[in-house]
């Protein structure tokens, strides 16, 4: 069973990933106009150690704990499981609402 789970979780990181390219050229061409000021993308109480002004930083704290994930024990297993489905959701909904938004 962990195996289809870390097979489908690594396979939601691949499509982050790709997003995640996206929207940091996104960042870029908003920052070269002046614009895109902030200091972090996610909140500091989204559950991320992570805390930074792309998107790709939060990709790679993700694939982190994939690795993690497929070496931990049962009980270890399923907090770490649920943290980071977690964090996945709030992730792609951030990806997704930021690329809904105008560049102009």
């Amino acid at each position: 069973m962990n195996d289809s789970v870390t097979n489908k979780l690594n396979d939601t990181l691949k499509e982050l990933y790709h997003q995640a390219i996206d929207a940091d050229k996104k960042l870029a061409e908003l920052r070269s106009r002046g614009q895109a000021k902030f200091s972090a993308v996610l909140r500091e109480d989204s559950q991320f150690i992570t805390h930074a002004d792309h998107f790709m930083p939060y990709v790679a704290e993700l694939a982190e704990e994939l690795e993690i994930l497929t070496s931990t024990t049962e009980e270890e297993y399923q907090d770490l499981l649920s943290r980071m489905v977690h964090k996945i959701k709030l992730l792609a909904e951030t990806l997704s609402q930021f690329m809904q938004l105008p560049s102009a």
